[in-house]
C-alpha cells in the first residue's frame, strides 16, 4: 500500500450518511483503504487514486459526502507535464534524432598524442578526408583517414575506430630515419677560410689538422692516399671540419616606414556543418565595411558545445581584420633592434647551424636611416656542399 501511495494516492474525509456501510461496501468490492481514523460525523482515510471514483460511487449510494483533502504521489507531480503536447512531440522527435545522430562524430579522442600532434592530425583528417565533428562516418572514410595520417609523414602507424559517436585516433609518431652515410668521389674543399678547431673524418684522407689556418677553396678531405710501398688507396671523401671564421654584413634601417596596421575593426563569418548540411550564419560586423587588400583573415575550426557537452556540430569561424597603411616612426633603439634582427636572419640563412662566438658592431645615425654593420665570429662546419 505504501508503494501505491508513492505513485498516486488520495487522502479523503467521509462525513454524514451511512459511513459504516461505506466501509463494508469498500471491503467487499476490493477497495483497500488505509490510515482510517474516526472523525466527528464520519472518518478519514487514504486509497489509491484510481480507486477513488469507485469509492465515490459507493458513497453516493450511502449518502456519504466525500471530500479530497490531499493528493500525494509521483503521478500528481508529473501530471502537468502529461498535458503538454509539445513535450511529447519533442520527445517523439528527439529519440529518433538521437538514434540517427549516433552515426555522427560527437567527440574525437586522440589518446596519448601531444597537443601539437593532435592539432596537426585534426588538420590532416579535416582537409584530406573531411573527418570532423558532425560528419557521418563510414568505413571508407576511416580507411582514408588512416592513409592520410600515414601519408603526412608524421606518423608511422595510425588506426581510426568509431563507436557510438566517438572517434578514437590512435597513432605513433614517426621516428627520424638515420642518415645513410655516403661520401663523395671528389676532394672536399673549404667553403670559407678560418681556423680549424676540429676534424671529424668519416672516410677519405684528412688534409688539415686542428689549429691550422685554411683559405677559401682549400682542399680539406681527399679521396686518395698512398701507402708506404706506394700503393694508391681510394675512398669516398666524407667528414666534418669545424672552424672559427668571420662573417659580416650591413643593413640600412629607415627611421620611418609605412606598414599595414590593425584598425580594431573586424568581420566574422560562421559556418555550421552537421550531417552533411552546411549552414552559414549572418556576418558579425565590428564596424568593418567592405574588404581591402591589406586586410588579413584567420580561420579556425571549433566544435560546438552546450554547457561543456560536445555536440556533433563543427563551426568554421573566419575573422577578417581590417588594416590600413600608416607611417610609423622608429626610435633609435627600435631601429637598432630591427637592424640587428635583419642581420641575424641573414646570417641564419647563410649559416643555419653556426654558433656565434663573438661579434663587432658599427652603428651610424644618418638623416633618415640608421646604418648598421656587424662582423660575427662563427663556429661551424666549413666543408662545402
Amino acid at each position: 500500500m505504501e508503494a501505491v501511495q508513492l505513485w498516486a494516492g488520495v487522502a479523503f474525509t467521509a462525513l454524514n450518511g451511512d459511513t459504516e456501510g461505506l466501509l463494508n461496501d469498500a471491503a467487499s468490492t476490493g477497495i483497500h483503504l488505509s490510515r482510517i481514523s474516526a472523525q466527528p460525523g464520519g472518518f478519514s482515510g487514504c486509497c489509491a487514486a484510481w480507486r477513488y471514483r469507485k469509492l465515490a460511487s459507493l458513497a453516493r449510494r450511502r449518502r456519504v459526502r466525500l471530500q479530497v483533502q490531499r493528493r500525494r504521489g509521483l503521478f500528481f507531480r508529473l501530471r502537468p507535464l502529461f498535458r503538454r503536447i509539445g513535450l511529447w512531440v519533442g520527445m517523439a522527435v528527439f529519440v529518433p534524432l538521437l538514434l540517427w545522430s549516433r552515426g555522427l562524430i560527437w567527440s574525437v579522442d586522440y589518446g596519448s598524442l601531444t597537443a601539437g600532434q593532435q592539432a596537426r592530425a585534426a588538420v590532416v583528417l579535416r582537409e584530406e578526408t573531411g573527418l570532423e565533428p558532425g560528419v557521418r562516418v563510414t568505413q571508407e572514410l576511416l580507411t582514408a583517414g588512416e592513409y592520410a595520417l600515414l601519408k603526412s609523414g608524421e606518423f608511422s602507424w595510425a588506426s581510426l575506430n568509431f563507436f557510438g559517436g566517438r572517434l578514437e585516433v590512435e597513432a605513433a609518431a614517426a621516428k627520424q630515419v638515420p642518415a645513410i652515410f655516403s661520401g663523395k668521389l671528389q676532394t672536399l674543399h673549404a667553403r670559407t677560410g678560418g681556423l680549424v678547431t676540429e676534424v671529424n673524418l668519416k672516410s677519405g684522407t684528412a688534409l688539415v689538422v686542428p689549429g691550422q689556418q685554411v683559405e677559401t677553396g682549400q682542399p680539406l678531405i681527399s679521396t686518395s692516399r698512398t701507402e708506404r710501398d706506394g700503393t694508391p688507396i681510394f675512398a669516398p671523401a666524407a667528414g666534418i671540419v669545424m672552424a672559427r671564421f668571420e662573417w659580416g654584413t650591413e643593413y640600412d634601417q629607415p627611421l620611418s616606414v609605412e606598414v599595414p596596421l590593425l584598425t580594431g575593426r573586424t568581420h566574422t563569418k560562421l559556418r555550421l556543418s552537421c550531417g552533411g548540411l552546411q549552414i552559414r550564419l549572418p556576418g558579425l560586423d565590428g564596424g568593418l565595411i567592405g574588404p581591402t587588400p591589406n586586410d588579413i583573415e584567420i580561420t579556425r575550426h571549433v566544435q560546438l558545445e552546450l554547457y561543456g557537452l560536445p555536440l556533433p556540430v563543427a563551426v568554421e569561424e573566419t575573422v577578417r581584420y581590417q588594416r590600413r597603411i600608416r607611417e610609423v616612426a622608429y626610435t633609435d633603439d627600435l631601429a637598432l633592434a630591427m637592424a640587428r634582427l635583419h642581420c641575424l636572419q641573414e646570417m641564419a640563412e647563410e649559416w643555419p647551424h653556426a654558433q656565434i662566438v663573438a661579434q663587432k658592431e658599427s652603428v651610424e645615425m644618418r638623416s633618415d636611416h640608421l646604418h648598421y654593420a656587424v662582423t660575427y665570429t662563427l663556429l661551424d662546419n666549413i666543408v662545402e656542399g
